[in-house]
């Protein structure tokens, strides 16, 4: 496994800067973020797709996006694009996962390649993905 990298889902990256439903703070979020961060290339749009969404709800959103944004995208080390190899581990994994859509499995995908943890802020993903021998995929609150 390779200890200085790990993998981390959009929900993870958004919650240093907004208020996670698990209480666990932003301040626990960076700390997982504390070592290299590497991201798949969606991820990119989960985070401002989020952003975008909270930002309209919130007195200068506009403002707070502009702002914010560019912070939390700054987050990842390293943003590996996509290409026909890790689709098709992605699409093993969904298949494996039994999920509706491919996404969340680029980056178990992603993670199984570089030999680094993945964490999600998905307690669905992250007990499916334990369910079906996924020993590399971590929950927030384990970092506590």
């Amino acid at each position: 496994m390779n200890s200085s990298a790990i993998i981390v889902d959009a929900n993870i990256a958004v919650w240093t800067t907004i208020p996670d439903p698990y209480g666990l703070g932003r301040a626990h979020m960076r700390r997982i973020m504390g070592g290299e961060v590497i991201v798949p290339g969606l991820w990119l749009y989960e985070v401002t797709s989020t952003l975008y969404r909270h930002a309209r709800g919130i007195a200068e959103g506009e403002a707070w996006l502009r702002r914010t944004l560019p912070a939390v995208l700054a987050l990842a080390d390293e943003i590996v694009p996509g290409n026909p190899e890790l689709a098709a581990t992605a699409g093993e994994w969904a298949i494996r996962l039994g999920q509706g859509a491919a996404y969340d499995a680029f980056y178990l995908a992603l993670a199984e390649r570089l030999g680094a943890e993945f964490w999600t802020g998905d307690k669905r993903l992250y007990h499916r993905a334990r369910q079906v021998g996924a020993d590399f995929v971590r929950f927030v609150s384990e970092a506590q």
